[in-house]
């Protein structure tokens, strides 16, 4: 009993030395590096120290009222819920970063400087509360014309995106007679700020309403794929978009989560960051939307789009592709002809 005693102590001493030890890296991280992962991981560190401290506080005084025998029952406990504590908060911390897998084609970047010249693309840029936002628009129409505002995957960014509809003449034609913007989200390209549901909302109502204030805008379509299908979705039931356009989209964020590890469900969902429930904003919108969804999708459940697509009250175009996977919606000609044809209507 001794001897097991003995090891508890030790192990609770180490844990307690883990938290000093998680506080200073934590501090040290925050003050000397700025990358936003980085910002997590120390987050993730220093919201576990406290909680195991808070811990640590509170069975040190059910040991001294209870004595030894439970007093093995407190170490035991402590120990669980250290390691509950550590998973819930890196759980918290690290699927985001999973989530937001944020990309930045400076190549693309340079490519599209140079048909600036010719007034194919414009460079756009939004002073917001939280940094500049910064994405591309291609001139596909005369004068004021109608436009599509894109919200891309988490894999996409708005220079690689853009540059492949200028040079590719079937995807271009795609969108023949409209505008194309797409804005990077905050922490994607150049666009700065952090990653979130909140960031990508805010961004999403910012960037609607400096293109509708563009003389040559005269209205919006909303386009999403993939993670960006919530945030087209919530603009859309948040302003009045003449269109909108969802290419794999979800119900909701825990069905993201799920698609990377399903056990969100129950009491665990609880540690979804990123909710973006997008089955509410579709009971807001008020036009009949274009959803294209596969059942060889791997990421988003077929399901999930299907139970989004039930919830639009002036109901939904909803198009099943036949045997595409998750990146596979813009190479494929049924996918760019249903959404010539929404377009032309």
């Amino acid at each position: 009993m001794n001897i097991f005693t003995n090891h508890l102590k030790k192990l609770k001493k180490s844990a307690f030395t883990g938290l000093i030890a998680s506080v200073t890296v934590t501090l040290l991280w925050f003050v000397f590096l700025s990358s936003a992962n980085v910002r997590i991981l120390g987050l993730s560190i220093f919201g576990a120290a406290v909680v195991l401290f808070v811990f640590k506080i509170v069975f040190d005084i059910v040991i001294e009222k209870f004595g030894i025998t439970r007093k093995l029952l407190a170490n035991e406990l402590f120990i669980l819920f250290a390691l509950i504590a550590f998973l819930s908060v890196t759980i918290c911390a690290f699927a985001p970063v999973m989530l937001f897998a944020s990309v930045h084609n400076e190549r693309a970047e340079k490519r599209l400087s140079a048909y600036k010249a010719n007034g194919s693309v414009e460079e756009l840029n939004f002073e917001t509360e939280n940094g500049t936002l910064h994405g591309w628009f291609l001139h596909n129409a005369q004068g004021s014309a109608p436009t599509v505002l894109y919200f891309g995957g988490n894999g996409e960014d708005a220079a690689g995106r853009v540059l492949t509809l200028l040079e590719s003449e079937n995807l271009r034609s795609v969108f023949d007679g409209y505008h194309f913007a797409y804005v990077d989200y905050p922490g994607y390209g150049k666009s700065e700020g952090m990653a979130s549901e909140k960031s990508f909302k805010d961004m999403g109502l910012t960037v609607y309403d400096s293109l509708m204030n563009r003389d040559d805008v005269n209205r919006i379509t909303l386009m999403g794929y993939s993670i960006g299908t919530g945030v087209a979705n919530y603009a859309a039931s948040e302003r009045q978009p003449a269109g909108l356009i969802l290419m794999a989209p979800y119900a909701d964020g825990y069905d993201l989560y799920n698609g990377y590890a399903d056990i969100f469900h129950g009491p665990l969902k609880a540690l979804v960051s990123f909710k973006m429930k997008s089955v509410k904003f579709a009971e807001k919108v008020d036009i009949k939307p274009l959803l294209l969804a596969s059942k060889a999708d791997q990421e988003i459940p077929y399901d999930s789009s299907v139970r989004l697509f039930e919830r639009y009250k002036k109901g939904c175009n909803f198009v099943t592709v036949d045997e595409i996977g998750h990146n596979d919606f813009w190479e494929s000609q049924e996918v760019l002809d249903e959404i010539e044809k929404y377009l032309a209507q």
